[in-house]
């Protein structure tokens, strides 16, 4: 089981990066929330989805409850945070889709 982020994409501003997996036995797609750890150089796997947007909802909600620096004290503030995170994890997901042609097909 791999768990490199660099068959991935990182979600920017995030410690998260989001990657799809197909099980060679068979070949459901499995999409994985990737955790980043910098200081020890590792990767730890937060969780697993079948459907891509399950995935973007965890990583959001995950992401906007560890807001360092001012953080998120109103409603307005949390509202532009999930919605520059799920625009980030969109596009990582059609980036990985060969359905999409790695998103060439969204634009």
């Amino acid at each position: 089981m791999e768990l490199d982020p660099k068959n991935g994409v990182y979600i920017s501003g995030t410690r998260f990066a989001i990657q799809r997996h197909v099980d060679t036995e068979n070949n459901n797609v499995i999409w994985r929330l990737l955790e980043i750890n910098r200081f020890e150089r590792s990767y730890s796997l937060v969780c697993c989805h079948s459907d891509p947007w399950m995935l973007a909802i965890e990583l959001t909600s995950y992401h906007v409850q560890n807001v360092k620096g001012k953080g998120i004290k109103t409603l307005d503030v949390y509202r532009e945070a999930v919605d520059v995170i799920s625009r980030r994890c969109e596009t990582a997901i059609n980036l990985l889709r060969p359905e999409t042609l790695g998103g060439a097909l969204n634009v």
